[in-house]
């Protein structure tokens, strides 16, 4: 189960993210997410986090309100200061704080605060689902009467016997 001991650069992340100004339209966000097949775009001022805008935060505070995303900026709808981890963090802490947290997109930054990418619930899957195909290839001992035919009794139905 050496798995679970990684780190999160070890289990791999997502490193190519969208990354737009908080002047940038929710439109704008929303087509590089849809094209690129991504569940959040990272808000950034100069190649420093200031905000992550997800699927989440455009169901809540866009559509939820009838707002229009080609009026609206991300500055004014993304989660400003995202919480984040390093590389260096362990695969089992980063999955526990997103459960417990409900993050499914969660920014990997080095200690200099530079981006580095994004944690998914993706990459979490991928990572579990490999845990899962190895412990489903670990032998097991069998009991020989689990794999026994449950036949017990024979009764003949005639015949020359």
């Amino acid at each position: 189960m050496r798995r679970l001991e990684q780190t999160i650069e070890e289990l791999g992340y997502t490193k190519q993210v969208p990354q737009l100004a908080r002047t940038e339209r929710v439109s704008r966000a929303f087509e590089l997410m849809s094209r690129d097949v991504h569940d959040c775009v990272l808000v950034v001022d100069h190649g420093r986090l200031e905000g992550i805008f997800t699927s989440r935060d455009f169901l809540d505070r866009v559509a939820a309100v009838r707002a229009d995303p080609k009026t609206l900026a991300l500055g004014d709808v993304m989660t400003a200061a995202p919480r984040t981890l390093r590389p260096r963090d362990g695969v089992v802490f980063a999955i526990n704080w997103m459960a417990i947290e409900g993050f499914r997109n969660v920014p990997i930054v080095d200690d200099t605060g530079a981006i580095l990418g994004v944690l998914t619930v993706w990459d979490v899957m991928r990572h579990l689902g490999h845990i899962f195909d190895e412990i489903d290839a670990t032998p097991r001992p069998v009991r020989v009467q689990d794999e026994i035919s449950g036949v017990v009794n024979m009764t003949d139905l005639g015949g020359d016997g």
